[in-house]
């Protein structure tokens, strides 16, 4: 009796040696409050921030809650949780406990309900690349990373978690993030932005080459993406059913593009 006794203390001690850890990393994703200390909500963002001026805050905050409302897909009920650090230890933390390279500008754990963002990793690739493209995940700007993961979020509260092709998360990312702006920019309609896709020297200040990257192929998702919702009036639902392949999407968008 006393040996069982005895071996069941030394489970309860070995369960509470290895949970501990365990328990200490799921709070620090479920609760990063603990390393963004201050935040700001505005509209359907709830903003936190290690080390940023309040007023900056607010107005990137105000920014992507403009982002997200012009896509129609915004979650008015359920503000958005976003983490941006500025600090890059903190960062680094939630990288390394999410198991994501330090190198993203940001991502979002759906299951959580959070979205991480390092404002020096988006500031450097948007000195990188000068900005440009524009609409592309090397303009430097911090609210399109943040709408474009939040993004990332709301397809999943609509969708499910279903395993859809990377060209279709990307693309509906992007096109959550940018669409507001594209559609009051003159000089952003598709057809150009399609040229600029197809214009090697757009994209050799990014990464010194002009072959298809991640990045030109997050570009290339964002404007199919937008030819199915905003030309051939699919819906959410639509583009995520299995029928839509990117093969076929590309090619009614370059048949469409073709004679304007």
């Amino acid at each position: 009796m006393r040996q069982i006794r005895s071996r069941r203390r030394w489970l309860i001690w070995i369960g509470a040696i290895v949970m501990t850890p365990l328990v200490g990393w799921v709070s620090l994703l479920a609760f990063p409050q603990v390393l963004c200390r201050h935040q700001v909500r505005v509209g359907v963002i709830r903003l936190y921030y290690d080390d940023l001026p309040e007023a900056r805050a607010r107005a990137l905050a105000l920014t992507v809650d403009d982002r997200l409302r012009a896509s129609g897909l915004a979650d008015t009920i359920k503000p958005a949780r976003v983490f941006l650090f500025q600090r890059p230890a903190g960062y680094r933390w939630i990288t390394r406990l999410s198991r994501v390279p330090r190198e993203a500008q940001g991502f979002n754990l759906s299951v959580l309900g959070n979205t991480f963002v390092s404002g020096p990793r988006v500031a450097a690739l948007g000195e990188q690349s000068g900005r440009s493209p524009r609409y592309s995940v090397w303009e430097g700007d911090p609210a399109h990373t943040i709408a474009h993961e939040v993004g990332h979020q709301y397809v999943v509260d609509r969708i499910g978690r279903r395993a859809l092709p990377q060209w279709k998360r990307e693309g509906l990312a992007e096109y959550i993030a940018n669409i507001g702006l594209i559609r009051a920019d003159s000089t952003a309609d598709l057809v150009s932005r399609l040229a600029v896709f197809d214009d090697d020297q757009a994209w050799r200040a990014t990464g010194g080459s002009a072959r298809r990257g991640w990045d030109r192929i997050h570009y290339e998702a964002g404007l199919v993406v937008e030819f199915l919702i905003d030309v051939q009036g699919y819906t959410l639902a639509d583009v995520a059913a299995d029928s839509v392949t990117q093969e076929g999407a590309r090619t009614a968008l370059r048949a469409w593009a073709e004679p304007r």
